[in-house]
């Protein structure tokens, strides 16, 4: 039985690890920022979600690191060649904010979203990167709603 348990845990540790694989941006959850004072991140998943029809959303902001700051646009910008539905805003060639939805995969719709403070025109605000993936059975409409 006390395998079963710890087979079950396995897996489904796995499974919520797989939620982004495939994408560019999963290689910024991988624990990378654990440690840097400069990073928060955030995971949550389970029952806290049910009420957004959420089944995972994931953050990872960014202060004052330029250089992380290009390294995140890069993999945002190349994930968004496969989105079916985007927004964006741009300063020039620098990305200042985008919005990504991604083809479903079982039966969860797939977002990502984007946000560069150093970008934005008269900004003084501190420089701040940040990225959020979710997943769920909420629509892009409902998702749009909740963040009136």
């Amino acid at each position: 039985m006390k395998r079963w348990v710890i087979l079950w845990i396995i897996m489904l540790s796995v499974l919520s690890g797989y939620a982004q694989k495939g994408m560019h941006v999963d290689a910024l959850f991988e624990s990378r920022f654990k440690h840097d004072k400069r990073a928060v991140e955030v995971l949550i998943k389970g029952k806290e979600l049910k009420k957004y029809h959420l089944t995972l959303f994931r953050s990872l902001t960014v202060t004052d690191a330029p250089a992380v700051s290009e390294e995140i646009e890069e993999f945002v910008s190349r994930d968004a060649l496969a989105a079916v539905d985007k927004e964006e805003g741009r300063v020039g060639k620098k990305l200042h904010y985008g919005f990504y939805c991604f083809p479903p995969r079982d039966d969860n719709y797939r977002y990502l979203f984007y946000r560069n403070t150093l970008v934005a025109p008269g900004s003084k605000k501190k420089a701040e990167v940040t990225v959020v993936y979710m997943e769920g059975e909420v629509t892009l409409e409902e998702l749009k709603q909740m963040f009136k």
